[in-house]
């Protein structure tokens, strides 16, 4: 046995190296592929969240208690010189909406972050730093659309029931359901800069997008807007950027845009160039006001 180790030991060697290779990799299949099952099982999950099965009136109360907690945070501008024409950049893409329960309402904040969010119950909130930043009526527009669609997708209150998602269950199947709707009434400050998942930020610039082609709005300043903001590298002119922070993978998302641009060929689209401008001038008053 001793002589015949010698004279193979180089070849023993070797199928040693082997062997243990071929173990490590089968560790790391087994490892991955646990993995991947459990993002399925956490996908299948999600689909069976008790949140889908939450009532479309709950939302209202929600977004409203987020929104009075975000009011006495910050100041919002109430002024009719910037509301207005805003609220006119909206009216098209409002206008398409069928269901009348799918009611927004626009607010803007004195905050100098470039961000806007959306909450449940329609309510859409602009930071003041980013209509600054825009450059065009098509980008306030474009982000528009991107937050309308988290808030048809039920997005913000999806995030918040799977976080807790065992203990709704419980309480649903116990009937305590005004229980429940004053948990997350409660909890409703998280809905503030809630960050959402990949699938979920595909989905809103998806159906983002489809609105901005059915109110005849040219869906590429959603692409220059997220674009810019992603290749802004001045720390002077960009210290933070919420929007992207708060929107995952914006790289591969604005990748995702681009390969739709071709497919708009030569259409036409409308131009609100006029109110972006009346919205430009309005918080060009607001700035000089004592």
């Amino acid at each position: 046995m001793r002589s015949f180790i010698r004279r193979h030991k180089r070849g023993l060697r070797w199928g040693c190296l082997v062997g243990a290779g071929l173990s490590l990799l089968l560790v790391l299949g087994v490892a991955w592929g646990l993995f991947r099952g459990a993002l399925r099982m956490k996908d299948w999950w999600a689909a069976k969240s008790p949140a889908i099965r939450l009532p479309v009136t709950w939302e209202k109360p929600l977004g409203e208690a987020a929104l009075a907690q975000l009011r006495s945070q910050v100041r919002f501008i109430t002024a009719p010189q910037v509301l207005a024409p805003l609220n006119r950049l909206a009216a098209p893409l409002f206008a398409g909406l069928t269901n009348s329960s799918d009611r927004f309402t626009l607010w803007v904040t004195e905050a100098k972050e470039v961000n806007a969010f959306a909450l449940p119950g329609g309510y859409i909130v602009f930071h003041r730093g980013l209509l600054e930043k825009a450059q065009t009526a098509e980008e306030v527009q474009g982000v528009m659309a991107h937050e309308m669609a988290h808030v048809l997708k039920r997005h913000g209150v999806l995030q918040m029931t799977r976080s807790i998602g065992l203990d709704l269950a419980v309480q649903q199947l116990q009937g305590r359901e005004s229980l429940l709707l004053d948990a997350l009434v409660r909890d409703s400050g998280r809905l503030i800069g809630m960050k959402f998942s990949r699938d979920q930020e595909r989905a809103a610039d998806d159906l983002g997008w489809d609105l901005l082609r059915q109110a005849e709005i040219d869906p590429r300043g959603m692409v220059t807007f997220f674009g810019r903001l992603n290749s802004a590298t001045d720390p002077g002119t960009v210290p933070s950027v919420p929007l992207l922070n708060s929107h995952p993978a914006p790289q591969e998302r604005i990748d995702r845009l681009r390969e739709k641009l071709p497919a708009l060929g030569k259409a036409e689209f409308k131009s609100s160039t006029n109110e972006f401008r009346a919205l430009q001038t309005g918080l060009g008053v607001i700035l000089e006001a004592p």
